[in-house]
């Protein structure tokens, strides 16, 4: 009897697979074709096992071929690669700087004095800077995401899950305590992860003492004319 195997689900060939015929207790190997010839008559019992796939047994028939589908014991999923899409503070940073190349160029004024082969001279992409109202718009651009940078760094180390886990407070006692102590951008950037708990915990004991310090949920919003 001749036959061939094949992966039940991808029904990609199969080879190096075991066929056993108990009644004369020959067993053989498919070749690298995933075919194979075994003897056999009708009534036998053929029994196909390979490693990783459930043993398929079939009885002979009056059949002189077959084809075998082999299950396996566990279906492969395709690959899935995992990538970190939250950025640290520092990563998102550069990453709009880069975007916003041309208004750091001209933001940038720090160079005005520029020193060449042929002595001192004046940069005049400083100067532009520095007089132009477009740089002085990149100026103020660049403060408002040096703030945004500082703020993330912050919000990296001093959040609420961070505190909540340290002091056990929720709800609005947690809002209270995160906007009333929250550390400067040269603290989050200095500590270690020692110092910022004790900053935690101190500042959770003077919280309770007076939890309504500083009262900014209470605060009237702003009105702008």
């Amino acid at each position: 009897m001749d036959g061939i195997v094949f992966d039940k689900y991808s029904k990609a060939r199969l080879n190096r697979v075991n066929i056993y015929n108990p009644r004369l207790q020959q067993a053989v190997y498919n070749n690298t074709k995933a075919e194979f010839s075994i003897k056999a008559q009708k009534g036998d019992l053929i029994i196909s096992s390979l490693e990783g796939y459930k043993t398929d047994t079939f009885v002979v028939a009056n059949q002189t071929s077959i084809i075998v589908f082999l299950k396996r014991l566990a279906i492969p999923l395709a690959q899935v690669t995992v990538r970190d899409t939250v950025l640290s503070a520092k990563a998102k940073y550069e990453n709009t700087k880069k975007q916003f190349y041309t208004m750091y160029r001209l933001g940038n004024n720090n160079d005005v004095l520029t020193l060449g082969p042929g002595g001192v001279g004046i940069s005049i992409d400083a100067l532009w800077s520095t007089f132009s109202s477009e740089g002085r718009n990149a100026r103020h651009l660049m403060e408002i995401m040096e703030r945004d940078y500082q703020n993330q760094v912050i919000d990296q180390r001093f959040n609420a899950k961070v505190v909540q886990r340290e002091t056990g407070l929720a709800g609005e006692q947690l809002l209270r305590f995160l906007i009333s102590y929250r550390p400067s951008y040269f603290f989050a950037v200095r500590a270690s992860e020692y110092e910022l708990l004790c900053y935690i915990k101190t500042a959770h004991n003077r919280f309770k003492t007076n939890p309504y310090y500083d009262d900014f949920l209470l605060l009237k919003p702003i009105k702008v004319r």
